[in-house]
């Protein structure tokens, strides 16, 4: 057969075949309505799974043991309180380990007045060691050259009692001694503050670095707890 005597055969009505709904993308009226309620529902569950594996690795890491500092000498004596956080014993400065007390001239925010809650942080401290002996356990120094230590006057705890008292926060130990502070609104707890680490970032001062190495595993659990309070907070606010 020659090409020009070709014939062809139309199958069916004539009429040109209607595309189905299924293979028709990106046309106009044929893309189905996004369910925004299924999504909204899918973030909230995200959330709250976020929250719980934050609150599962803060309680996990809270249960270790924290590691053992070596010591490297003690000091024992009559001591007079520099800040909230630091005294002077046998001429020598002593910065308390693992607790951070507000600075001298930083104020808190309490029944809608300010206070002066870094000298109260002093009075506190000097309240614990006056008229007593305070041993001090030594581990080393911090960047500005203070000795670095666990105190003990009167047989307790200073870091501890600051941190009860709501006059120090945590910074790498006593985090269940903060918690207690916390929740029954003690010292700092009673009305709004900022951190001290936080509020000398805002003055410009130098940082604080962790005390010890093994500060830094400790300030991360509490940062974690910090941001499932936050997510917390705006979930019930939402």
């Amino acid at each position: 057969m020659k090409p020009g005597q070709r014939k062809f055969r139309i199958v069916g009505s004539g009429r040109p075949a209607q595309a189905s709904r299924r293979f028709a993308f990106g046309r106009p009226g044929t893309t189905p309505p996004r369910n925004d309620g299924r999504q909204g529902r899918g973030s909230l569950i995200g959330g709250w799974m976020f929250l719980l594996l934050l609150s599962l690795g803060a309680y996990v890491a809270s249960r270790l043991p924290p590691p053992e500092a070596a010591v490297t000498g003690e000091l024992r004596g009559v001591a007079v309180a520099s800040d909230g956080d630091s005294l002077r014993l046998n001429g020598r400065r002593v910065r308390i380990e693992g607790i951070d007390a507000p600075e001298i001239g930083q104020t808190c925010q309490r029944g809608g007045a300010g206070w002066s809650c870094g000298a109260e942080a002093q009075q506190r401290l000097e309240g614990l060691i006056d008229g007593t002996t305070t041993r001090c356990r030594l581990h080393g120094h911090d960047r500005y050259g203070r000795e670095l230590g666990l105190c003990e006057a009167g047989g307790r705890d200073v870091g501890r009692e600051m941190v009860l008292s709501g006059h120090a926060v945590s910074y790498g130990l006593y985090r269940e001694e903060e918690a207690l502070a916390r929740d029954s609104g003690a010292g700092l707890w009673a009305g709004d503050f900022v951190r001290p680490q936080e509020w000398r970032r805002s003055q410009g001062r130098a940082e604080e670095a962790p005390h010890r190495v093994g500060d830094w595993f400790e300030l991360i659990v509490q940062w974690l707890e910090d941001q499932a309070w936050k997510i917390a907070k705006e979930f019930v606010g939402a």
